[in-house]
């Protein structure tokens, strides 16, 4: 599915823009998704957390404006850091 290694590769990129981000959630509440249990380590400041938090947002917003079928795939899941 084209949408799925797109979101991979966004993904990708997220993790390694954000070294400090784990990992986090999307939902579904209302018939909207929303980014929600972002893991961050160590601890930030509220700044940091927030920059972060815009940066998941803004990767997702631009996924499903590009590919709005990307929102069923995202809807649900818990996307994490792979360690190697």
């Amino acid at each position: 599915m084209k949408t799925e290694r797109h979101l991979q590769q966004q993904l990708e990129s997220l993790f390694a823009r954000c070294p400090d981000l784990w990992g986090f959630s999307v939902r579904e509440e209302a018939q909207e998704l929303y980014v929600s249990d972002i893991g961050i380590s160590p601890r930030l400041s509220a700044e940091q957390y927030g920059e972060i938090y815009e940066d998941i947002a803004e990767t997702i917003g631009e996924l499903l404006e590009e590919e709005p079928q990307a929102g069923e795939w995202l809807k649900g899941r818990t996307f994490a850091r792979t360690l190697h």
